[in-house]
């Protein structure tokens, strides 16, 4: 008797998501990329603006490809 296993490729993580609050109502999201050696590439880019964290964790969980880190908590 012969079984299959199915094949799903390897999908490597491609970057990461940082929040940033920059003041009361400006909430900054940038997006590092991860090098081919696993590590984190050293000039982060701004890739959306909200006025709340509500608004960027959504923003995030659209665009979401891994885990979410807090740069400032004011």
């Amino acid at each position: 008797m012969t079984t299959m296993t199915a094949f799903r490729p390897f999908a490597p993580i491609r970057f990461v998501h940082n929040i940033y609050e920059a003041a009361a109502n400006s909430w900054w999201v940038y997006r590092q990329e991860i090098g081919n050696d696993g590590s984190l590439k050293p000039m982060p880019r701004v890739v959306f603006f909200g006025r709340s964290r509500n608004e960027v964790e959504r923003w995030i969980a659209g665009h979401r490809e891994e885990t979410v880190f807090v740069l400032s908590d004011n």
